[in-house]
């Protein structure tokens, strides 16, 4: 359902649960986007700011409507859930869930991601200040459906390209049910035409260009396909950044919406150098978000109870498998104050509460809570989203500019000028050794060998700190 029909459908049915869709008043002037964006990139004292302009400093509190949720939870979320509940997921039980799991071992988390060369489609896409181009290559993940191994991404950059080692870029993780790359464009389009800051958009396995047959649009037929899925967002993601690093990126970010930023979390973890992370609602742990929160009642429960023998047994298989990628059970990030984690107090898919906890794991990070519900936050707080990503780049370059605890002080020049020799001579070197299997292989690999070697250096965490916007 797009925007435009939730719109539509909320203010049908406001006056029925007594519903004041009125804007909050405010009296702050509002800004621009492209003002904010300056304010952004120049590190002063952020405001966090909402779509409609308003401009919410901490310690000020817009008027919050009580009666737009029921109970905990906001009335978006619940309509949302109404309207979703259509796509019935894992029909057909668990297949081969089991044996995925006994692959999924703490040495193949830990194992660097496959090299991969990505084949891009010509010319790119100019529009205003943004340049979009599309590209394919083969995941990492061998265990995919055929229709699925081939993965698509989708590249919005600034028209004028920086030199690389000066052109940050994101990769972003898709949420549940997010086919396509529409949406996240929309959502990302202002940042990088106001900013400049890039983004890689990974469609997800068994999702649009990459669903397999027999599949009715996101709806994963078997709880295996969940996880394979999980999987290759996860090895994908960290490919990509590999691929990135390769070209000579060094400021880069994860970032996703929901089970995207699940999974961004999950690749921030696995990254042996810091990285910017932006997750929006997302929180510790995923198992609840099957088992109790509103997406459990798109599940067929009935029929997972049936393969696993009773309901019991069927919901500690669930948790036993969801648990998985529980972030706690992984390392810390590098650089944990490199993180801004967005939450949604009124949340009905992601409880504020695993939330705070993952903003606890990560010591460090940064936590802003909106006023909203889950689908409210993508609806109508795009601008703090963005907002949280720019953070989240601008907080990494102070991490790489700091100076190496184990080195002597160097200027920032010096930094740079030694980094991209040392990683430039090691990936030339493992090139030209893997030359039988290919120059761009051998280089990628180089250089996350050059990048695990030095991840131990990384300036020392920073205290938390946490926002209400």
């Amino acid at each position: 359902m797009s925007r435009t029909h939730y719109g539509a459908l909320l203010y049908t049915i406001a006056p029925i649960f007594a519903i004041d869709l009125s804007p909050p008043d405010i009296s702050t002037a509002g800004h621009r986007s492209a003002a904010t964006a300056r304010r952004m990139a120049a590190n002063v004292d952020r405001p966090c700011l909402g779509d409609a302009g308003m401009d919410v400093r901490k310690g000020s509190h817009p008027r919050v409507n009580l009666m737009a949720t029921i109970g905990s939870v906001h009335w978006i979320d619940h309509v949302h859930a109404l309207t979703s509940t259509r796509r019935r997921l894992f029909t057909e039980g668990f297949g081969d869930a089991a044996q995925i799991a006994s692959r999924a071992s703490s040495a193949w988390f830990a194992a660097p991601p496959e090299p991969i060369a990505i084949s891009w489609a010509a010319p790119r896409r100019v529009a205003r200040n943004l340049a979009v181009r599309d590209g394919t290559f083969s995941s990492p993940i061998a265990e995919l459906p055929e229709a699925c191994r081939t993965a698509h991404v989708r590249e919005l950059s600034p028209c004028i390209r920086r030199p690389a080692p000066d052109q940050p870029m994101y990769v972003v993780l898709a949420a549940s049910g997010d086919a396509g790359f529409a949406a996240r464009t929309r959502l990302l389009r202002p940042m990088v035409e106001s900013t400049g800051i890039g983004v890689l958009l990974l469609e997800n396995p068994f999702y649009g260009l990459r669903r397999p047959p027999g599949q009715r649009g996101t709806a994963l037929r078997t709880f295996a396909d969940l996880m394979l899925m999980n999987m290759g967002m996860l090895q994908e993601g960290r490919a990509l950044l590999a691929w990135l690093a390769a070209n000579g990126h060094t400021q880069l970010g994860i970032a996703g919406f929901s089970m995207g930023a699940a999974l961004a979390a999950l690749v921030a973890a696995r990254w042996p150098e810091p990285l910017a992370a932006a997750i929006f609602c997302a929180g510790r742990s995923a198992v609840r978000v099957l088992t109790r929160d509103l997406l459990s009642r798109s599940v067929e429960f009935e029929r997972l109870e049936r393969d696993a023998g009773g309901a019991a047994e069927a919901r500690r298989k669930m948790v036993e498998y969801a648990a998985l990628l529980d972030v706690d059970r992984h390392p810390l990030p590098r650089y944990p104050a490199a993180a801004v984690i967005v939450g949604a107090r009124y949340d009905g898919y992601v409880f504020p509460d695993e939330v705070q906890r993952l903003h606890e794991l990560w010591k460090g990070s940064e936590l802003k809570w909106l006023s909203t519900g889950h689908a409210g936050a993508l609806m109508q707080h795009g601008e703090t989203l963005r907002w949280a990503a720019v953070e989240a780049m601008a907080r990494l370059r102070q991490a790489i500019a700091a100076p190496q605890p184990e080195l002597r002080p160097l200027s920032t020049t010096e930094a740079t000028t030694e980094a991209t020799t040392e990683a430039t001579t090691e990936a030339t070197t493992e090139a030209t050794t893997a030359a039988t299997t290919g120059a761009a292989d051998g280089a990628q690999r180089g250089l996350w060998s050059f990048i695990e070697r030095r991840a131990g250096s990384v300036a020392e965490r920073r205290a938390g700190s946490t926002q209400d916007c």
